[in-house]
């Protein structure tokens, strides 16, 4: 463990009140009042990733990313794996916890990052909590990162990770009727599309439902709500998500692509979902008209704000003791979809 993560995990046991005097008078936004302990972490200098070359950007993004996670949960078995793809083998952590009786629900994880940044390592704590929490098996996905793969590269390795688990579930010990698809952030577009992909192309199996954390649901331009009140909030800010366009579709015409716009596409008939967004996030009114769009479509939709926390949350266990709460509140009503 590094000093950073070490003092982190020291500053996440001492008091709120202690821990708001570091980290001066309250953040607030829209109603919403930031949890300290992710508000000290604002105060960190660092550099503006948008300004770096994307490998330098990568390096620093994902080793931030380690640092926050909280450590894995106990009982849970990880392995690096390698699967075919449609551009060759792909790189996935399979997670399951001890004592899973076969067959088995299965999650799909796709990881935050804009499809520009970050790894199997960005939601490593989330995926065991979800291993656990939900007696299944987890596989996430390392998919293609823009821009050297061209949008939509990333869907077309998680429909191939779809299809090989469907094709190999009496293998691997995998209840088809019990498969679930779970993404955070840009991971949360993936889940998205990857639905309205299945059920458009009226594939056999299903998924039975999908989660979605502080979700990228829509490409098209915004100026008002919350892409303008958080327009510098922590992590993700307006400067670096047009940086991440940029990267992801190179030509202006590619913001219209359908899946990237799950949003605006067709909505009936989609499995039953779970949409949590942060209060302090650019995306939060993407995520919530998504929810809403959802239930006029008839879908069974869940949706919760947590206020307090900011963007990329499932990975801050490290650091915010709600961020933690949060991760697991999630979990648990996954887990109720996928058995119910």
């Amino acid at each position: 463990m590094n000093m950073q993560k070490l003092m982190l995990g020291v500053f996440r046991r001492l008091p709120a009140a202690a821990i708001r005097r570091m980290a001066g008078p309250p953040q607030e936004v829209d109603g919403f009042t930031l949890d300290p302990y992710i508000q000290l972490l604002t105060r960190q200098e660092g550099p503006d990733l948008s300004q770096l070359p994307v490998a330098e950007a990568r390096t620093i993004a994902s080793e931030m990313m380690r640092t926050l996670n909280a450590p894995r949960r106990r009982g849970v078995v990880v392995s690096d794996e390698r699967l075919p793809g449609p551009a060759g083998p792909m790189a996935v952590r399979h997670y399951f916890a001890n004592g899973v009786t076969r067959p088995s629900p299965l999650i799909l994880f796709f990881h935050q990052g804009g499809m520009v940044l970050l790894d199997l390592d960005s939601c490593d704590t989330f995926c065991t909590i979800l291993a656990q929490t939900c007696r299944a098996h987890v596989i996430s996905l390392d998919y293609r990162l823009a821009p050297e793969h061209v949008f939509p590269a990333a869907l077309e390795d998680a429909e191939a990770l779809w299809d090989y688990v469907i094709r190999e579930a009496e293998t691997l010990g995998v209840d088809v009727a019990r498969i679930g698809v779970c993404g955070d952030s840009a991971g949360g577009l993936m889940t998205a599309s990857l639905c309205q992909q299945l059920r458009d192309k009226g594939a056999k199996v299903q998924p039975k439902a999908q989660l979605m954390v502080y979700p990228w649901v829509s490409s098209k331009p915004e100026t008002s709500g919350s892409a303008v009140s958080c327009a510098d909030a922590f992590p993700l800010n307006q400067t670096v998500m047009q940086w991440f366009m940029g990267q992801v579709f190179p030509k202006a015409d590619m913001l219209e692509h359908p899946l990237a716009n799950p949003l605006h596409n067709e909505l009936r008939g989609l499995p039953p979902a779970i949409v949590a967004t942060a209060g302090f996030d650019p995306l939060r009114d993407q995520g919530k008209a998504y929810a809403e769009a959802l239930k006029k479509a008839g879908v069974d939709a869940r949706y919760h704000c947590f206020g307090d926390l900011s963007h990329s949350f499932l990975a801050f266990g490290q650091v915010s003791r709600k961020a933690t709460a949060a991760s697991e509140q999630l979990a648990r009503e996954f887990a109720t979809l996928l058995e119910a």
